[in-house]
């Protein structure tokens, strides 16, 4: 599909042109499986009340930076805000998540 004004390009770079085909075509293949993600994260944020990052990818096992992604793009939806924060598994202040 081209990229138009109206679409959102995908995330994607590299230094070297294997790695800038490769993060493309992982974006791609992450792009289809976001609105089921979203849903999924959404609803588990739902039912715990709150939650760190961290923990949703311990809940899913799914990597860190697909959680900041999926809830990222939830915040700008205004589905999702800070509730607060705790101290984290590593000892620092984290924040806490929950659902609008």
């Amino acid at each position: 599909m081209p990229y138009t004004d109206t679409q959102p390009s995908l995330p994607w770079q590299g230094k070297a042109t294997t790695s800038r085909h490769t993060s493309h075509e992982a974006a791609v293949s992450a792009s289809a499986t976001r609105v089921q993600k979203r849903a999924k994260y959404l609803s588990w944020l739902r039912q715990v009340g709150m939650a760190t990052d961290w923990g949703a990818a311990e809940h899913f096992n799914w990597p860190l930076s697909s959680i900041c992604s999926i809830r990222n793009g939830l915040v700008d939806l205004g589905m999702v805000a800070a509730a607060g924060t705790c101290d984290g598994k590593h000892g620092k202040k984290v924040t806490l998540w929950q659902a609008k």
